[in-house]
């Protein structure tokens, strides 16, 4: 049985549309809009990347480019900044998929490529293992109000909710990052739903990083997460709100 030592890390996340960092709630992104944030005043990535990492102490960033996932053909500017100016890991989401295959993707030591389960199927997340050579490569299970979104089938699922399958899928072809993420849980402050699930997965899988997110409000909801197995969590109002402060030292 699988007992957390230390609390999962807290991994800060961009969601950027039309070149500026915009608060995401609900999957639903016609509905997105700027961020109002605690922290910074700005919307620009670049910003409001420093000024999570400042406030959190957090060791890297998760990044989804909004503009290439709804159709664009590769990496939003902004987001090719943020390779340069920052050192940090920067897990990113692009949307890869045959259209958008991971030879577009920035050629930077600090790159961790994620391949959702809403865009991509598994010859996606082949090529973009072979594409990342030593660099860590995370399958992240998209889903909403638990159902898996995209090709689940290709993925080895039988139905909508056949999330283990997904996962087993993504192991045995060579990750060994899995993201669970229930948008419609993103931005709501109602915790992520998803910790029977985790907690599956940590007994089964005892050596894979676990990160969860959507649906994080305070550090209670980072612990309960910790406590199911999951040794990343990602987190964006919460910490734009003030509802969430990470403890220092």
């Amino acid at each position: 049985m699988f007992s957390q030592r230390n609390p999962p890390r807290i991994i800060p996340v961009l969601d950027v549309m039309n070149g500026l960092v915009v608060r995401a709630v609900g999957g639903r992104r016609d509905e997105y809009r700027p961020v109002e944030s605690k922290l910074t005043v700005s919307t620009h990535p670049l910003a409001v990347a420093l000024a999570l990492l400042e406030r959190t102490g957090a060791a890297g960033l998760y990044v989804a480019d909004l503009d290439a996932i709804r159709g664009g053909e590769g990496i939003s500017p902004q987001v090719a900044r943020l390779f340069r100016e920052l050192n940090c890991p920067i897990w990113l989401d692009v949307g890869l998929n045959a259209l958008r295959p991971p030879y577009l993707l920035p050629d930077a030591p600090n790159l961790r490529p994620v391949v959702g389960t809403e865009t991509g199927t598994p010859q996606t997340l082949t090529d973009t293992l072979a594409v990342a050579g030593s660099r860590p490569v995370a399958v992240s299970l998209d889903m909403k109000a638990g159902q898996l979104l995209g090709k689940w089938e290709e993925w080895g699922a039988e139905h909508e909710r056949g999330a283990f399958s997904v996962a087993r899928t993504a192991i045995r072809a060579g990750t060994k990052s899995l993201i669970v993420l229930d948008l419609a849980r993103v931005g709501t402050g109602t915790g992520t739903g998803t910790e029977a699930l985790i907690r599956v997965f940590r007994d089964v899988y005892p050596d894979v990083d676990l990160i969860a997110g959507g649906g994080v409000r305070t550090w209670a909801d980072v612990e309960r997460l910790g406590d199911a197995g999951a040794n990343g969590v990602l987190v964006a109002s919460a910490l734009h709100d003030g509802t969430l402060v990470v403890p220092r030292g």
